[in-house]
């Protein structure tokens, strides 16, 4: 998702993407993005404007819910915008009409070209917002104009009908700036009965991972994968990670034919991984197994309870540090009590990780820290009887 200014990101980017195409074709061709009844006054000889002349709401992710929200949480849906844009050429003289089509066809190339705009292209243009962040990439789509809504448009523009293209670029997904709600997790026991497990009659001939009995662990931990011919090499790990890349575990041992141990790296970082088992024969043969999701959660290292201090205004900032890395492509949050609370941008990867609080009342929060929708652990692991870490918490005064 993004930020309010992610409307200003996109416009921006186009520009930035015309101006090179252009550039390169057209020198000294300059790329604009104001109304139309003004453009042509930058532009008295030759250029190009694109001007975002409508929004609109796609009603097809109104209802949907924000990226890592989990169940029994609430927010307010995300704001989705269609961004409705026009292009449109200017040029003056004898050569007036031949050299604006020329600029039109380069314009219209480029952003053939581009149906898409990735986050390389947005962070270089529009590094002033974090719109490169959101899951769901932003389409540039060609709409065609009838000459009843071009002569409309040109009407309300007021001024003289120059020929233009519309595009229109989906979907671009703002934040509520209203806080959001993160209840604690249920601390009881559940029932003593498990219910009836079916297995297949006969094992796999092939290795094959089934399950991994800790879906959410924490680096350094040790990490049980169970299958099929689990045995049949020697055993290492392979996990991957979209922003982190690829790790090779070698600290990994089999125990039987259906369950093998790894043991995480320390500086593994927070987030869902995808994990493949590589065994290796005597002969030299790997043979892999198919990826299973872990998720690694984020460990936090300051010192707690954290003591926090609100200023004359009732806004409280607070420093996290943590175990490792995140990227700042990753959404990071604080859970405070039941308050999730994000992440101050940063621009390189890093422990250090800070957050804004407003009108927090003083008090004692749970605290946990959530990296892509995995939290922080929170209950004590020591306690015979589930229950919250009396010092996994922040302190308000």
């Amino acid at each position: 998702m993004s930020d309010a200014l992610a409307v200003a990101a996109v416009t921006e980017t186009l520009r930035a993407i015309l101006q090179s195409a252009v550039g390169r074709t057209v020198p000294g061709i300059m790329v604009t993005a104001h109304p139309p009844d003004e453009a042509f006054t930058e532009h008295p000889s030759a250029g190009l404007n694109i001007f975002l002349y409508q929004t609109s709401i796609d009603g097809g992710w109104l209802n949907a819910d924000p990226d890592g929200m989990r169940p029994g949480e609430t927010r307010r849906p995300m704001l989705p915008l269609v961004l409705h844009y026009l292009v449109t050429p200017y040029a003056s003289g004898d050569a007036g009409a031949s050299a604006a089509d020329r600029i039109l066809g380069v314009a219209m190339s480029a952003l053939h070209d581009h149906p898409e705009l990735s986050p390389a292209n947005l962070k270089s243009a529009a590094l002033f917002s974090n719109l490169h962040q959101q899951s769901e990439r932003v389409r540039i789509t060609h709409v065609p104009l009838s000459v009843e809504d071009n002569t409309k448009l040109w009407t309300a523009f007021q001024s003289q009908y120059r020929t233009s293209v519309a595009y229109e670029a989906r979907v671009v997904l703002i934040d509520s700036t209203l806080p959001g709600r993160a209840p604690l997790p249920v601390v009881r026991r559940g029932e003593d009965g498990r219910g009836l497990e079916a297995a297949a009659s006969a094992a796999d001939r092939w290795p094959a991972l089934e399950a991994i009995t800790v879906p959410v662990t924490l680096p350094g931990d040790d990490l049980v994968l169970t299958g099929n011919q689990l045995d049949s090499g020697l055993p290492s790990l392979r996990l991957t990670h979209p922003l982190h890349g690829n790790r090779l575990v070698q600290d990994v041992r089999n125990v039987g034919s259906s369950e093998v141990r790894a043991h995480l790296p320390d500086d593994l970082a927070a987030g869902t991984w995808s994990v493949t088992l590589v065994l290796t024969a005597a002969d030299g043969r790997e043979q892999t197994t198919k990826a299973l999701p872990v998720k690694i959660a984020p460990r936090i290292t300051s010192s707690l309870p954290l003591p926090v201090t609100r200023d004359a205004r009732g806004t409280a900032l607070l420093t996290v540090t943590c175990q490792s890395s995140v990227h700042p492509d990753q959404r990071v949050e604080l859970l405070v009590g039941e308050l999730p609370v994000p992440a101050d941008q940063f621009d390189q990867a890093t422990r250090t990780l800070r957050f804004r609080m407003a009108g927090v009342r003083p008090g004692r929060y749970a605290l946990r820290l959530r990296v892509d929708g995995v939290d922080s652990p929170l209950l004590d692991a020591d306690s015979a009887q589930p229950q919250f870490a009396a010092d996994t918490a922040v302190v308000v005064t």
